[in-house]
């Protein structure tokens, strides 16, 4: 026998090295052997995981990480890719909520909002990671996929404060998203912009969105999703948000439909994104309030501040502060230029607010944290801090005596030119391109989140969460409650996997367009459109240039 030659003994030990190498990335036979369409055990693209099953058969992967950890030297730096993991990684348990102050601001010490990063907060940066919830059973086609943004004011929530299981039983695939938040999601610095290649900063809570969508498209078909059926919703300022990605030319194709909750960003009244310069120009102050004043060294010294500090200086009540700015890729212009300007991801949307979005947040800082309720003299002297110049005219439109009391005078004010009318802006922009489907949630007795002895809360803002998403730690929906739920979820599932929220066995929900004026209104056994949402929140008055249409309800 001839002896090997040097050609086969080499080609012999790059098949063991390449063999070996094989065995460290590729799983266990027990991932091949039970990996499927309902599989506890998925492959992604960085690597495997195990979740588990809910209670209704469906299953639930907690905790995926979408991003690198945004910690060191990768804090205010645009989200990078996750390292590969070899193995089965647990998938059974929620990630840290990105951090943020916890929200225990009632008098006994409770959470203001139900959600249980309210109560704990968080230190914790290494926090972008994703949960994904399917139906029962995914086999056979491919499902449609809802990615949802929590709010918050961009200062606090999380993804795992939502249990999406319901929603997944309607025959979606439901993902829950936590990004950065506060000073760690959305300051922008001279110093920082420096150190970009596109020369700007601010907005990483936003890239960090924008990076989960990133990892559907990748990774959703593996859970049994449709990566060409990606509806992008938000409520509050995950809607606020969403409105903003319509706008933005790096999330051209990651999503085919929108869902906004009580956010907009496109008209006046919604979420104004600042300029790069003003974002830096809060930030130099910001870095100043931390000890990093310096503009040559600001950048290493915004790094090495101790999280706990960022987060006590960015406060829980600063969203306006850590708005988002353009000036950055993401966002290069106003969501309203964009719109003048055809550059937008125009798609189907399904856009709306609660009656009375302003009563919680009359109920938390007037009664609770303010020592009770407005008078009327209170409310006048409110109004003048407030508008300034147009003080006279808002009190002549919204005076106390019209009310059953101050505080409800004032909720009103705020719930109109804050919510109501931006959302009907909003509606009447979009569908000059793309379908719209307009709501007004209208329960006046959807269970409270917080104790409001002087403000009966009605629908107030976030209100409408707790029939879509199951919430713990508030009164249970009643029969009529639980009829709207079950219609408002079949609505939202409908809108997923079809972009028109019509389905068999719920009443008509007509289309939105400028001429109609029509809003679907959701109220426990009072499912029905109306013209005369425009009216009842005098958008006439806030947006003149809006003509007000259609008849009172």
């Amino acid at each position: 026998m001839r002896a090997p030659s040097l050609c086969h003994i080499l080609a012999r030990a790059t098949a063991a090295v390449a063999a070996l190498l094989l065995s460290l990335t590729v799983p266990p036979p027990a991932a091949h052997a039970h990996s499927g369409p309902d599989s506890l055990v998925v492959r992604t693209d960085r690597g495997w995981v195990r979740g588990a099953a809910d209670r209704d058969g469906g299953r639930v992967f907690e905790g995926i990480p979408f991003a690198a950890p945004p910690t060191g030297e990768l804090r205010w730096r645009p989200p990078r890719p996750v390292p590969r993991w070899s193995g089965v990684r647990n998938a059974t348990a929620a990630a840290h909520p990105c951090a943020q102050l916890p929200l225990t601001l009632l008098p006994d010490g409770g959470p203001v909002l139900p959600g249980e990063s309210n109560r704990t907060g968080s230190t914790t940066e290494d926090c972008l990671y994703l949960n994904v919830w399917t139906p029962a059973r995914t086999g056979g086609r491919p499902l449609p996929v809802l990615v949802w943004l929590h709010g918050g004011g961009n200062v606090y929530g999380a993804g795992s404060d939502y249990n999406a299981a319901r929603m997944a039983a309607h025959g979606m695939v439901v993902v829950t998203v936590n990004y950065r938040l506060g000073a760690l999601g959305f300051l922008a610095h001279p110093a920082l912009s420096a150190q970009s290649t596109d020369h700007a900063s601010g907005d990483y809570g936003l890239m960090d969105q924008q990076a989960a969508l990133h990892w559907v498209r990748r990774n959703i078909g593996a859970f049994g999703g449709d990566r060409n059926r990606v509806t992008l919703g938000g409520q509050s300022a995950g809607s606020a948000d969403t409105c903003l990605h319509i706008a933005s030319p790096t999330a051209k194709n990651l999503f085919h439909r929108a869902i906004q909750q009580s956010g907009a960003c496109a008209a006046d009244g919604g979420l104004t994104p600042l300029t790069l310069g003003a974002a830096e120009r809060r930030g130099s102050d910001f870095a100043a309030s931390v000890g990093c004043a310096e503009p040559t060294t600001a950048a290493g010294c915004l790094r090495a501040v101790p999280t706990t500090e960022l987060i006590r200086a960015s406060g829980t009540g600063a969203s306006s502060l850590w708005a988002p700015n353009t000036g950055p890729r993401i966002l290069p212009r106003p969501p309203h230029t964009a719109w003048a300007e055809g550059r937008v991801n125009a798609v189907p949307t399904l856009n709306g607010s609660t009656h009375d979005e302003y009563r919680y947040f009359t109920a938390l800082y007037v009664d609770l944290l303010g020592g009770g309720p407005l008078t009327p003299d209170a409310y006048a002297a409110l109004i003048r801090l407030q508008h300034g110049s147009r003080a006279a005219a808002v009190l002549d439109t919204y005076p106390a005596s019209a009310y059953a009391s101050a505080n409800l005078a004032y909720s009103a004010v705020g719930t109109d030119q804050r919510f109501a009318c931006p959302a009907r802006a909003d509606d009447r922009l979009y569908g000059s391109r793309a379908p719209v489907y307009s709501y007004e949630f209208a329960d006046p007795d959807a269970p409270p989140f917080i104790p409001a002895p002087h403000t009966p809360q009605g629908a107030f803002h976030a209100s409408e969460l707790a029939y879509l998403f199951p919430t713990e730690g508030m009164a249970p929906l009643t029969p009529a409650q639980r009829r709207l739920s079950a219609t408002m979820t079949a609505y939202w599932a409908r809108f997923v996997a079809t972009g028109d929220p019509n389905a068999p066995g719920t009443p008509h929900w007509p289309r939105h367009t400028a001429d109609g004026d029509r809003v679907q209104v959701l109220a426990p056994d009072r499912v029905r459109p109306t013209t005369g949402f425009a009216a009842d929140h005098h958008c006439g008055f806030w947006q003149p240039s809006l003509t007000s249409q259609g008849a009172a309800r």
